[in-house]
């Protein structure tokens, strides 16, 4: 069996479910309880694609405006990131560039996945789903929409990003 290593940044604002989407797809749990990420963190998970093994370290970066000065530092030799925003919250939709930016300028050629969470709260959503699909036809990168609480495709979305790293290695 072959095995593969790669290193997963996971970004965007503070309170978008960052944590709890990793938490989801390694522990398959969930907790309504919210502790800010302090810099970052990061969680390893094994994923079996066909006869090859790929293990994803992801890396957890904080929303938080004040580590920003060291999110170049996470970024770095990053092979994917997964940016994150809520869609009760506009506002952490509208700064996703800046987001996208830091990604591409220090990480060293990594790919995005833009990740709209928290569509379990369907009655206050204020982002609709054709705003990411606009955004990601625009930057040419794939879009996925989830709920860290009850799970829907977040397996999808690391999984996607697992197939999509191996076929670079190919």
């Amino acid at each position: 069996m072959k095995r593969f290593l790669f290193k997963v940044c996971m970004a965007g604002e503070g309170g978008v479910g960052k944590t709890s989407l990793i938490i989801r797809f390694c522990q398959n749990r969930f907790t309504e309880e919210y502790k800010p990420t302090l810099g970052a963190d990061f969680a390893v998970k094994k994923v079996k694609i066909g006869d090859m093994e790929v293990t994803l370290q992801i890396w957890d970066l904080s929303g938080q405006e004040r580590f920003e000065i060291m999110r170049k530092y996470y970024f770095k030799g990053a092979s994917a990131g997964v940016l994150v925003f809520d869609v009760t919250r506009p506002e952490t939709f509208l700064l996703i560039n800046r987001w996208i930016e830091a990604f591409y300028k220090h990480s060293g050629g990594g790919f995005l996945v833009l990740v709209g969470n928290k569509i379990d709260l369907e009655d206050k959503r204020l982002v609709p789903p054709q705003a990411g699909e606009m955004i990601t036809k625009w930057l040419n990168i794939p879009y996925f929409e989830t709920s860290a609480k009850t799970g829907e495709n977040v397996f999808d979305v690391f999984t996607f990003v697992a197939e999509k790293l191996l076929e670079k290695t190919q």
